[in-house]
């Protein structure tokens, strides 16, 4: 380079502003024939350097932008292991990096100038900037471990707001299906921040319920049903004694919550009759008919099930809710092939699949292609069928996924026991050995897999006893008071 760094800074912003070197002198209090002279030099003292960016009015911003082009120039021409092109292919990709990374700076900068008052009682126009800069917190919070999470909150006012007890509610529910220990962190968090927010007692009560609830609701998720029903008590109680005046938390969640550990007790009525309560008055609508879909399913009302799950869709948002949206096709998927109907089922597969990619959730994945072997073996594919299952079956097993490797296996069997392929099922039900001695398989639905187990030791299983033990564990998983029925 045939000049230093510094003059060719000074140079290039001379230029942008259409300075000459005698309006430089003149701003500098240096000679024009000596600026002129210090601009010609390799090395420019810093000293100098910085008289001369007071000729130019350089900003350190400005001389930071100026410097890292020239760095760029310099990586563009460099030799080294990348060619030509590909250098070019980097420093292209790095310029579009900076324009997004500006766009989205610009925006922060510009919402900070009207950031809402954090410790009063939201106003309507207080709602969405305080739910921008929860997302703000939340994107530098997730990074850090829990203990460097709970002492930020803790100790930082800033994150002491209802909308980051909201947020992190939220992404609890999101974790229930991926990481129940991630999920109960961050419902710890919730309550952390909740228990700091400011304002008035009945709107701090009200933030402290809508926390308690998620607590309670990764307890059921856990199985934990008695400590999940009081924790939830709890949660009703601060609801009540709170005041919400412009309903800035939906009123619907501790209904819809609720719903879903009725439906884990097998109070299955009581849940529907909540979810219906819930959908009067609350703002997530669609994902409480995905959640009333569900539960219509575990009754075994499939029917309805379907009816109510195709209400929803109109509901979701498929471009901002991918979780609800790859939810809804997934569980109306698997509706279908409880009632036969294989063909829509294969209409939404290949849906669920591209959603569940995007999502880049293994456990997803893994059931997309049990769901397809499910399809197969439905219209009468078996020996794909058998393949995917069987693909599925050792994935759920080497994830410990136990309740879904006795379903795939099952389905296998079936398929098999169809064939006269008696002696192979005897082997395939080895495999449940590994079922038999989780703690993921609750008693009832264990008692079932003995049953079948037993008949396919003795070669006597049917295709039948597959199917109806099957059928028993689809609706077991989620009512463990369910007994299976004779033939």
């Amino acid at each position: 380079m045939l000049h230093s760094v510094r003059s060719l800074v000074v140079s290039i912003l001379a230029l942008w502003r259409g300075f000459s070197q005698k309006e430089i002198g003149a701003r500098s209090g240096i000679p024009q024939k000596q600026v002129s002279y210090h601009l010609q030099k390799e090395e420019l003292e810093e000293g100098v350097f910085r008289r001369l960016l007071q000729g130019v009015l350089g900003r350190p911003a400005q001389v930071a932008i100026v410097t890292a082009c020239l760095e760029s120039l310099d990586a563009s021409e460099r030799d080294g292991e990348l060619t030509v092109e590909e250098r070019d292919e980097v420093e292209m990709a790095v310029l579009d990096i900076d324009r997004l990374a500006r766009e989205a700076l610009t925006e922060a900068a510009l919402r900070s100038r009207s950031l809402p008052p954090l410790n009063v009682y939201p106003e309507p126009a207080h709602l969405e900037p305080a739910r921008w800069l929860a997302g703000e917190q939340w994107a530098l919070l997730k990074g850090r471990s829990e203990e460097q999470q709970r002492t930020t909150v803790r100790e930082d006012r800033r994150y002491q707001h209802w909308a980051l007890a909201e947020r992190l509610c939220e992404e609890s529910v999101n974790q229930t299906s991926r990481d129940l220990e991630r999920a109960a962190g961050l419902a710890r968090l919730a309550r952390e921040v909740a228990e700091r927010v400011q304002g008035p007692e009945e709107w701090r009560s009200r933030v402290r319920g809508y926390a308690a609830a998620h607590e309670a609701n990764v307890l059921r998720v856990e199985g934990e049903l008695k400590e999940a029903e009081a924790s939830f008590e709890q949660a009703k109680r601060l609801w009540v004694a709170s005041a919400d005046p412009n309903n800035i938390l939906d009123p619907g969640r501790l209904l819809d919550l609720e719903a879903s550990l009725c439906r884990d007790q097998r109070r299955f009525e009581e849940a529907v009759a909540f979810l219906d309560q819930a959908f009067a008055v609350g703002r997530r609508r669609g994902r409480i008919l995905i959640n009333k879909g569900f539960t219509l399913e575990v009754m075994g009302e499939y029917e309805r099930a379907i009816k109510t799950l195709l209400q929803a869709e109109a509901l979701i948002d498929q471009e901002r809710e991918h979780r609800l949206y790859y939810m809804l096709r997934f569980n109306m998927a698997v509706t279908y092939t409880h009632v036969g109907r294989y063909g829509e089922a294969v209409d939404l597969v290949q849906q669920v699949r591209e959603l569940v990619t995007e999502r880049g959730d293994d456990n997803e994945l893994i059931r997309v292609t049990w769901l397809d072997g499910r399809i197969a073996a439905g219209l009468d594919r078996p020996e794909e069928a058998q393949a995917l299952l069987r693909q599925a079956r050792q994935a759920f097993a080497a994830k410990e996924m136990w309740y879904d490797v006795a379903l795939a296996l099952l389905e296998e069997a079936v398929l098999l026991l169809d064939q006269g392929r008696t002696t192979e099922v005897k082997v395939l039900a080895q495999g449940l050995k590994d079922v038999f001695e989780s703690k993921g398989v609750h008693r009832e639905a264990l008692a079932a897999l003995r049953l079948f187990q037993e008949a396919a030791q003795l070669e006597t299983a049917t295709a039948e006893l597959a199917q109806r033990v099957l059928r028993f564990l689809f609706r077991a998983r989620y009512d463990q008071g369910l007994r299976l029925t004779p033939s």
